[in-house]
């Protein structure tokens, strides 16, 4: 249980941060200022400076029209934030088609329930999404469902917390959870930065997605490995000699997970949509 605290404040710190003080570069801010340069010493005719003092209090004097200058930081955030969804998706089918347990199986099954709730969700609440996604030219494809709650919080929230608690080592789960907290907290604060969500949206999903997942390890995995679901699983999907079930069987994660995952999904329907109007 102490291995989710820090995933859990972590992540809603984060959140909270400021746009400036992460670094984000933005035309409306100014936290990021332009390089200053100071004018040559006096009475010293050096071209190079000269030059390089001009040009540098030219592109200054332009104001909005220069570009903003992008931090490092800016794009990490970036390439963990649009990357999410498929790192952690691809990573754990990777460890389900490694151990091939019924645990996994079950925790597995947690994650599409978990997924399943949170596009049902959005559907009964209907919330609408920053007004300003709709303008924001970084975001090629934009998502047409509800905001309220974030699924990629959700799950993001169920299958840190799962992993970390059902299948990290005891001695390792503080470590592991700091690690996936971190993790998590970058991916959401992409989908704040860009107008995905508001932080109330992703706050809201990341605490359903944690709850969902203490709920399904208590209930379902159960604390001796003895719950209800993992038994299931255990007597009808796996073999009674190895424990393990057949690698052909991962034919039917594959297919769920795309069709639930809400970025695959998203582009499976505007696949359909350009087939039926050619």
């Amino acid at each position: 249980m102490l291995a989710i605290i820090p995933q859990t404040l972590i992540g809603l710190l984060l959140l909270q941060l400021p746009q400036q003080t992460c670094a984000f570069a933005s035309s409306s801010t100014t936290a990021i200022s332009r390089p200053y340069a100071a004018p040559p010493p006096r009475g010293v005719n050096n071209w190079r400076t000269s030059d390089r003092h001009n040009s540098l209090f030219a592109s200054t004097a332009q104001g909005d029209d220069a570009p903003a200058p992008v931090s490092m930081t800016y794009n990490i955030v970036t390439i963990i934030g649009k990357t999410a969804s498929s790192v952690v998706s691809i990573s754990f089918f990777l460890l389900l088609a490694y151990t091939r347990d019924a645990l996994l199986l079950t925790l597995f099954a947690g994650s599409i329930a978990n997924a399943v709730s949170s596009k049902v969700l959005k559907k009964i609440l209907n919330h609408e999404r920053p007004s300003t996604l709709q303008t924001n030219d970084k975001i090629k494809l934009k998502p047409s469902d509800g905001g309220m709650p974030s699924s990629h919080a959700m799950s993001l929230g169920f299958i840190g917390t799962v992993i970390t608690m059902g299948v990290v080592p005891s001695e390792y789960q503080i470590i592991v959870g700091l690690i996936l907290a971190v993790y998590s907290a970058i991916a959401l604060r992409y989908r704040v930065r860009d107008d995905l969500h508001t932080v109330q949206q992703v706050a809201a999903g990341l605490a359903l997605g944690i709850s969902n997942a203490i709920l399904w390890q208590k209930f379902a995995i159960g604390g001796d490995r003895d719950g209800s679901i993992l038994t299931y699983v255990q007597q009808n999907f796996v073999s009674s000699e190895t424990g393990l079930f057949p690698y052909t069987a991962l034919a039917v994660p594959v297919i769920v997970g795309a069709l639930v995952v809400g970025s695959f999904e998203r582009r499976i329907a505007v696949w359909l949509k350009k087939k039926k109007e050619e």
